[in-house]
């Protein structure tokens, strides 16, 4: 018996995967990016995660919010360490980058001005 197995993995498991990791991540959350052309006319929006997959390789690119207060380049390289983590020990697939893109950064409730 051979000890590698040839499974198909959905994109919809891995984008899964990655968004579980990343609610593991205090400060954190995937946002929607603007959308592009071809996203309008496919009817189909990113929601801050994307996956690619060749073969037994993974790729993964975030867009993320941070929460006020918190340090951007150690809560960026933890959600970077936990998505790597929770997909390579969930799938056994090589994680080759998660790339991370902060593009906002959100106040808490009580400070948010009042209008």
């Amino acid at each position: 018996m051979s000890d590698s197995v040839d499974l198909a993995i959905s994109p919809d498991v891995l984008y899964g995967i990655v968004q579980l990791a990343l609610e593991e991540v205090d400060g954190v959350r995937p946002i929607q990016p603007p959308a592009r052309v071809g996203e309008f006319l496919g009817g189909r929006r990113g929601r801050g995660i994307v996956v690619e997959r060749d073969g037994g390789e993974v790729w993964v690119d975030l867009t993320l919010a941070v929460a006020y207060g918190k340090v951007i380049p150690k809560v960026a390289h933890a959600a970077q360490k936990a998505v790597r983590e929770a997909v390579a020990s969930m799938t056994g697939l090589t994680v080759k980058s998660v790339n991370v893109a902060v593009e906002d950064v959100e106040l808490p409730e009580e400070e948010l001005p009042r209008g």
